[in-house]
Order: C-alpha cells, then sequence, then structure tokens
C-alpha cells in the first residue's frame, strides 16, 4: 500500500490532526559569545498518511464532518440526583402494571440499551427476571416491533419510536407565530398532547407503561385511559389513594425527596409527570458517543484502520461517485436524519392488522409515501443493537448491508432460511410458524412499493460491503461495548432499592453464559 509524506498540501488538508506544538520548531538559544552551546533546530518526523487517510480527510473536509461531532454538554450526568431517581424507577418491576416488568426488561444498558431479541417479551415471559437472549415467552409473541435502544435517546430531536408517534411538531398559528409542541398518541397525530413533557425522551416514558403488552398487564382493570393508568402507578409508588398499601416495602417518597430537593408530601411530589421526568432524565444521561470515528475526526488518525477508512469513504461517498451514498440518509450528528423509508426489511410476527401486516409510519399519517415507512435509526452504537430492522429481521450489520446492495436477494435468503422460524430467538419455538403467517406476502409488497420508489441500490462488490459494516462497528462507544463500564448506568449493589422489586438480573441471564 503506498504511504505517503506530508507535503504542503497534505499539511494542510490534514491540519486537524496535526498539533501545533509538533509542528512548532525548538527555540534556539541566543548565546552569541559561543557558538558551540546554541541548541540546533530539532527534525520533526511527522506521521505518515496513507491512501485512505488523504482520501477520507478529503471527504472530511468536503462535508465539514467535524461539525457533526456530537456535543452532549446539555445533557444530564448519571451521577445527578434526578438521573440517579430515574435509574431506580427504570429498574424497578412497580411501575409494570402486575409488578413482573421493568423499563430495565426491554432496555438494558448491557445490551446495547435494547434486549437482543428480534421481537420483545414484555408482560408475558416465561421467567420475568430473564432479560436478553435467553428471556422466553409464556405463550405467544404479542409485540409487533423490534426494541430501540435508549443509548444517545437524549440527542433525538424530531420523534421517537419506530413510527415516530411521539413527535416535535413546528407549524403556524393563526396570527402567523411559529409555536413547536409534541404530538402523542394520547392527542393524535399532529396534535399537541397537553400532557406531554417537556422533552421527547421523558415524553416517551408515558407510553409502555400504558401498554398492556409491554408492561401493565391485565392491572388496573377500572382505568379508563391511559392517564388514569399512570395516575394508578404514581399512586402505588406514592403510596397514596388506589395505591395505599400496594408495595410491601415502600420508601420512594424519601427517594423523590432527596432528588428533587423538597419535602412535599407524596401527592404533591409523586405524580407521573415527575415520575417520566425522571426516566427522561435518566435515559437521557445515557450519553455513549465517544467512538474511534469521533475520535479520528479529532485527530486521532491511528483510531481507525485503513479498512475502517475506505468503509467511511463508502459511506460518506455518493452512488454516482461510487460510494454506498449512506450520508443521505444517516448523516448528522445521531447518523439520522430521523425521517420514514420504506426500505422493504423483511416482514414477519403479528403486525399490526389481522394480515399480520405491519404498514409503519402510515398508520398515523396515511401518506402514500409512509406505507411501509419506518424511522431512520441512528447509527451510533449500531455494533450493540441487533437483531436489526423494526421487526429484528437481520441478526447481523453483514446481512444489513446484503439489504441495502439487493434487497430482493437478502429478502429471498430470509425466508429460505425459514424465515422467523431461521433467528435466534424462534428457531427452537415449537409455534415460530405463527410468525411467518403472510410474512412473505406482506415482504412482497413493502419490496414492490420500494422497487418503484428513487431508492438506489449501491453496486458494492463483498470487498467493500466488509469495509462498510468495519466502518459501521467504528461508530461505538467504548464505554459502551464494555459490561464494566456501562454498569454505572444500573444500580449498584449498595443502591437503596425501594421496593424490593428491581430487576436483578445476572450475566448468565443476559445471555453470556
Amino acid at each position: 500500500m503506498k504511504k505517503f509524506k506530508l507535503n504542503a498540501y497534505g499539511l494542510l488538508l490534514c491540519a486537524v490532526a496535526l498539533s501545533s506544538a509538533a509542528l512548532a520548531k525548538p527555540e534556539q538559544r541566543k548565546d552569541r559569545t559561543n557558538k558551540r552551546h546554541e541548541k540546533q533546530p530539532i527534525g520533526v518526523s511527522l506521521p505518515t498518511f496513507s491512501e485512505e487517510d488523504l482520501t477520507l480527510q478529503q471527504i472530511i473536509s468536503n462535508l465539514n464532518l467535524v461539525e457533526t461531532i456530537p456535543d452532549v454538554s446539555s445533557l444530564p450526568h448519571i451521577s445527578e440526583p434526578i438521573p440517579q431517581l430515574g435509574m431506580k424507577l427504570f429498574f424497578t418491576k412497580s411501575l409494570g402494571g402486575e409488578k413482573t416488568v421493568a423499563c430495565a426488561s426491554c432496555h438494558h444498558p448491557r445490551l446495547g440499551g435494547a434486549d437482543g431479541l428480534s421481537l420483545p417479551i414484555g408482560t408475558n415471559a416465561l421467567e420475568p427476571d430473564v432479560v436478553g437472549p435467553l428471556r422466553v415467552v409464556n405463550g405467544e409473541i404479542n409485540i409487533p416491533r423490534n426494541s430501540p435502544t435508549i443509548f444517545n435517546s437524549g440527542l433525538a430531536e424530531s420523534s421517537l419510536f419506530w413510527d415516530g408517534r411521539v413527535e416535535k411538531v413546528t407549524s403556524t398559528d393563526n396570527l402567523g407565530n411559529e409555536i413547536t409542541f409534541i404530538s402523542t398518541p394520547d392527542s393524535g397525530f399532529g396534535q399537541p398532547d397537553n400532557n406531554a413533557s417537556s422533552d421527547l425522551v421523558s415524553t416517551l416514558s408515558r407510553f409502555p407503561v400504558t401498554s398492556v403488552e409491554e408492561m401493565r398487564g391485565a392491572a388496573f382493570p377500572n382505568a379508563q385511559n391511559n392517564e388514569s393508568v399512570r395516575e394508578h402507578i404514581a399512586a402505588r409508588l406514592g403510596n397514596y389513594g388506589s395505591g395505599t398499601n400496594d408495595l410491601e416495602k415502600n420508601t420512594w417518597l424519601q427517594e423523590f425527596r432527596k432528588a428533587f430537593n423538597s419535602q412535599q408530601g407524596a401527592e404533591s411530589l409523586i405524580t407521573f409527570d415527575s415520575i417520566a421526568m425522571a426516566l427522561g432524565q435518566y435515559q437521557s444521561s445515557v450519553k455513549l458517543v465517544n467512538t474511534p470515528w469521533h475520535k479520528y475526526l479529532k485527530g486521532e488518525l491511528r483510531a481507525l484502520s485503513d479498512k475502517q477508512k475506505r468503509g467511511a469513504s463508502l459511506f460518506f461517498t455518493q452512488i454516482s461517485e461510487g460510494g454506498a451514498g449512506c450520508v443521505n440518509c444517516h448523516g448528522g450528528t445521531r447518523f439520522s436524519n430521523d425521517r420514514f423509508f420504506n426500505l422493504a426489511f423483511p416482514q414477519f410476527g403479528i403486525g399490526l392488522d389481522d394480515q399480520n401486516t405491519d404498514v409503519g409510519r402510515f398508520a398515523i399519517d396515511a401518506q402514500q409515501q409512509h406505507m411501509f415507512g419506518f424511522r431512520v435509526p441512528s447509527l451510533l452504537n449500531i455494533e450493540l443493537t441487533a437483531p436489526y430492522g423494526h421487526s429484528g429481521a437481520y441478526e447481523s450489520l453483514e446481512e444489513v448491508v446484503a439489504h441495502y446492495v439487493n434487497p430482493v436477494n437478502a429478502i429471498d435468503a430470509f425466508f429460505a432460511k425459514g424465515g422467523a422460524c431461521g433467528l435466534a430467538q424462534f428457531k427452537h419455538d415449537p409455534n415460530c410458524e405463527t410468525l411467518n403467517v403472510n410474512a412473505i406476502e406482506n415482504s412482497q409488497a413493502a419490496l414492490a412499493l420500494l422497487q418503484l420508489s428513487p431508492f438506489v441500490a449501491p453496486p458494492l462488490d463483498s470487498e467493500q460491503q466488509s469495509d462498510l459494516v468495519s466502518f459501521l462497528k467504528s461508530l461505538t462507544d467504548d464505554c459502551a461495548r464494555s459490561p464494566r463500564c456501562v454498569r454505572r448506568f444500573e444500580p449498584g449493589p449498595h443502591t437503596l432499592d425501594p421496593d424490593n422489586l428491581r430487576l436483578r438480573v445476572q450475566n448468565a441471564l443476559l445471555g453470556r453464559i
């Protein structure tokens, strides 16, 4: 492989990689009386740049990619009181209606902020405290979509959930004033939810607890609506009203008073608004953006291998210029434009209707362009969040990239391996074929629409696909890949347990036997 010593052009092109200290000439002593003691200039050995560096540095300069380094300074830190309260809430099963499910059951820090399953298992888990690949359903799968990661969710500015049903909307009122609000399933698409929190993540936290399949179960049978369910949960933690003595142990009031620095009574302090705020602050504190790619942008040229640099060049180069064009949808600080697209990832599972179809964004915003469309996910820490796609159809990044290159072949390969029955989660499930009902037909319908769209498949050969996958793995934060490091986002052995309902997970139960 060719190597280049930096010349004046190289120095200019790669200035981001060179420190001023390395280029500075040493000061010479001004000893005019004794030339023998005059300090001689010291030669500076400049870094050696590969072809891959020169190509990638030009792309970085042209696209101003240094500006895409995420700024997480405004997000909370996990050590702060409210995120600490949120962490305790995130791991307690008392937020589950039947006290069997915690938020962390499907969004665990040691599983990339998700659960390692194609389709999540909520209230119908055979063993509630088993989390990850070994979590088994008691009965049939009843949740249609893959669990998204909570990592870096605080950076989301547009919408959350696969269909964006919790969404920040900007519109103009009758007087011509620009207004911004959050729309949710409670308010209806495009309408302001007056009970929404001030941010997307806290607002999202209001909904899993209301889902019968995810966290509520058969609890609170007299609840008339979602808000009523939330009131029951708040009363349970606050030990007042309908929740009086619902928990055998309950020291939540002390925890809330400490976190909010308040001596208010439980009915004023422990509301679902304060619960959602704490949950949102915790999730927003899980900011993991210290990746090899960002180190490279900051000047650490050895942070990436040559293979990863080639993959990065493909990622940021348009298809018409020989690249993969990934940046068109996966650009910006989060590697996502937060829009909705149909990419015809294989459909399987229960879907949203009696034909097991999941039409994605179209279900809440019935524009034809949204049929089978799902939100573009962030690629930060993508290596850790398999399986991929709205239904978790692909178990590796290699399969995902292969789908972009040839969707027809990828879909055929998925069903040739048995569809749902070929996935790790279901291959030993005697009922797996029920998840394949209408799966081929629904997948082909999505594929037909994709073929009519402006989508262009990048013509990458096997080596280029491998390079691209290698680059995607450079988007993994150092701490995120370390079980020991991410435990800062879990209650420790000395963290007070306010209700003795904390989700207790061992490494073996996470699937790491």
